[in-house]
């Protein structure tokens, strides 16, 4: 009889163990997924499923046009800002919406506004561990439009900048 009892305690004593190690393992899973997330004000941060970043090109004579990205990357969806401001030209300022594919290629579209009217252009990119690049646009032989440069190569590199600026 005392054998039993002590084979109760030593299983009960076991269940506890085992409950315990179950609920902080339980507890460290959640509070690992929230950390993906926070990642404001940093360059270019990876995390497993988020990722935000800022990057920056700057051109012209005096390096004086920029061209300013900034993305947040949930799974393979994508969203942020994206600004061009060409020295002594009309910017164009507006939002970014796509989607990323496996190879790091980002399709979306930028919808932004100039000289007070609002247009859409597709804009392609592709995200390596240093840079952010951009496909090249062109002029629409039949509109007169800007467009992007599907054939070209990803030539427009972005540098990672400050997303606090």
């Amino acid at each position: 009889m005392k054998m039993i009892k002590n084979t109760y305690q030593h299983i009960a004593i076991i269940l506890s163990v085992l409950s315990l190690c179950t609920a902080c393992q339980s507890s460290a899973k959640k509070n690992t997924g929230g950390d993906t997330t926070q990642t404001k004000g940093k360059k270019g941060k990876i995390s497993k499923r988020t990722q935000d970043g800022c990057y920056l090109y700057t051109s012209g004579n005096k390096m004086q046009d920029t061209l300013y990205v900034q993305l947040h990357i949930q799974d393979n969806k994508v969203s942020g800002k994206m600004t061009n401001e060409i020295f002594e030209k009309d910017s164009r300022k507006g939002t970014l919406t796509g989607t990323m594919n496996t190879d790091k290629s980002i399709n979306a579209i930028w919808a932004f506004m100039q000289e007070g009217v609002k247009d859409t252009m597709a804009v392609e990119f592709r995200l390596n561990h240093t840079s952010l690049l951009q496909k090249p646009l062109k002029a629409d032989a039949a509109t007169g439009r800007q467009i992007t440069d599907h054939a070209a190569p990803y030539s427009i590199e972005l540098k990672p900048t400050d997303c606090n600026k």
